[in-house]
């Protein structure tokens, strides 16, 4: 969530203040304690900014392991070189996130806690009656509670400043009793006893036992970092297959696309997310992309396959990792927002073809790893079949329901959407349905005269005039030979009748031009039709859809075809 600049100048001159007046204080009332050993300390700060650089997760949250070290440094060498510990180990996270310039004032901030947290637990060290140099003497009650009380303070110090942070800074409404500090607790729980045990062993045998205890202790960080990670790509593993088989069980493209895009931000650290698909092997078209929560917030004109980052992953058919912006401008021609630092490139490949590439994009530095790069390979991969799944299915569906010559709907689909218009009818969505079939005069007339072919050009020419004038009206569909069917929801029967003999007056007006395919020189010849239209509306005429059809069919032949043609005729009963 993004602060305000005026807030991060108030964190900034805070911290300045802090800083001055805390270290101030605490060189002139708690100066390094006499006899402290400078070389040990810069051994405790080695150990401790390797301690916290190896953070383990529970739950999901990442922990920094340093209050045991924290403790012993405040108790051995007194507050002055805790609060300078505490800095450094705030630095030393700062430099490892790689912070982008908008993102700095975290130091300050972090630094603030710090400085709070080692004054609020010292205070209540002292409150206790704790004292330095106890030395080996760790059983006494005068040294466990104040030292048990200094992390209790240091826990509920940090959390509570956390808590302010997120209510107060970012306007972020947390409890103050989460998850974090529940697993906190069983950290400090464990990390007491280690605490007690460096300090007494520092006392017994020197700064060898920094060596004994962090050893172990370090080490079961790592094994639990590596846990967790492994822990994590399984967990990436088993959300990949599970978002494959959503993914195959789809077939409508924008379905697939909708949810590829809603499970891969949820599934990755996403700021920016770009889809393109391949068009003949020449360029790449972008069909959606994403920007910091907003879809689709951009268009751009198609990529030549190989210009640019998205060209060479193209080029290449691997995947492309940029951790920094420095790497991905090398390779950049064209849009891409400047403020975007980690990015992957990703070709979708099937079949050991090129389908499409996607691209995925983060404002932090160093944000994706290789295991993101090989996750996100499996899902282009899933994402490449299920769209050409799709794009078959599609394909199969648009070509069983569009009558092959014309390219309007067949009479199967028609069927269909009679019987749902009579389910409409019945439920009260629609109060009306009039039906139209329209037949070409003497078309017969016009295949004898110039040829089959010629009449198929005749049936296509008013196939599209019919389309446009039809529009979004109601339903066009080819019934059979040169009949055309009509069904207008909504409309009665006197709308009906204006509407059918509106068409009736446009292709009697029309001019079609057609080839004599029959002649010894095929040639252009212009000719003239005209059309008669029978008309039956519902639930006027009938409440049957079957009804609605032979209604107009009646209405055709006996009251247009018989008395003349070149005419509309409604049935009457």
């Amino acid at each position: 969530m993004n602060v305000s600049r005026k807030n991060q100048t108030i964190v900034w001159s805070l911290w300045a203040i802090l800083f001055l007046v805390v270290n101030i204080y605490a060189i002139i009332q708690f100066p390094p304690i006499k006899g402290s050993n400078l070389g040990d300390f810069i051994a405790f700060i080695i150990v401790a900014i390797i301690a916290g650089g190896i953070p383990i997760v529970l739950k999901q949250i990442p922990f920094s392991i340093t209050q045991w070290i924290s403790l012993v440094v405040f108790m051995e060498f007194g507050l002055l070189a805790e609060l300078i510990l505490g800095q450094i180990i705030v630095l030393s996270a700062m430099v490892r996130l790689r912070l982008t310039k908008d993102r700095l004032f975290a130091f300050p901030l972090n630094s603030i806690m710090y400085f709070v947290m080692s004054l609020s637990s010292a205070a209540v060290f002292y409150l206790l009656g704790g004292v330095h140099g106890i030395g080996t003497n760790i059983t006494n009650i005068q040294f466990i509670i104040p030292a048990a009380g200094y992390l209790v303070a240091y826990l509920f110090s940090n959390y509570l400043i956390y808590y302010l942070i997120n209510n107060v800074l970012y306007q972020r409404r947390t409890p103050f009793f989460t998850d974090a500090f529940k697993w906190e607790s069983v950290i400090v729980l464990i990390v007491f006893p280690v605490s007690l045990l460096l300090y007494y062993l520092y006392n017994m045998i020197g700064i060898i036992s920094l060596v004994f205890v962090s050893f172990p202790v370090i080490c079961c960080q790592i094994l639990l970092h590596f846990y967790n990670k492994s822990k994590q790509m399984n967990d990436y593993l088993q959300r990949t297959a599970e978002l494959g088989h959503q993914l195959t069980e789809r077939l409508q493209a924008n379905e697939i696309l909708n949810i590829f895009i809603e499970k891969l931000i949820d599934l990755f650290p996403i700021d920016y997310l770009y889809v393109f698909d391949n068009k003949n092997n020449e360029k790449l078209e972008l069909i959606r992309s994403y920007e910091k929560g907003v879809e689709d917030p951009v268009s751009l004109d198609p990529i030549v396959v190989t210009e640019g980052i998205i060209g060479k992953a193209w080029k290449l058919r691997k995947p492309l990792l940029y951790k920094t912006k420095v790497e991905w401008l090398k390779d950049n021609k064209g849009y891409f927002p400047f403020d975007m630092e980690s990015g992957i490139c990703v070709p979708m490949v099937k079949s050991n073809e090129v389908t499409g590439v996607l691209f995925i994009g983060s404002e932090k530095k160093r944000i994706y790893e290789k295991y993101h790069v090989m996750i996100l390979d499996i899902l282009c991969s899933y994402l490449a079949v299920a769209l050409d799944n799709a794009r078959h299915y599609e394909e199969m569906k648009y070509a069983s329901e569009r009558d092959s010559l014309t390219n309007l709907y067949n009479a199967r689909v028609f069927t269909n959407r009679i019987e749902e218009a009579f389910r409409y009818l019945q439920t009260g969505k629609w109060r009306t349905v009039s039906l139209l079939i329209v037949d070409i005069d003497y078309f017969k007339k016009v295949n004898d005269t110039y040829g089959h072919q010629s009449g198929d050009a005749v049936l296509i020419q008013v196939a599209k005039l019919l389309e446009e004038m039809v529009g979004d009206r109601g339903l066009l569909a080819r019934y059979g030979g040169e009949e055309f069917v009509v069904l207008l929801p909504n409309m009665d029967k006197d709308e009906a009748r204006d509407f059918g003999e509106w068409i009736r007056r446009r292709i009697e007006d029309e001019r079609f031009v057609i080839y004599n395919d029959l002649s010894d020189e095929r040639q252009k010849v212009t000719v003239y039709l005209t059309v008669s239209i029978g008309l039956a509306n519902a639930p006027d005429d009938t409440d049957e859809e079957m009804s609605l059809i032979r209604c107009a069919d009646r209405a055709l032949y006996l009251g247009a075809k018989q008395v003349g043609r070149n005419r509309v005729a409604e049935y009457v009963k």
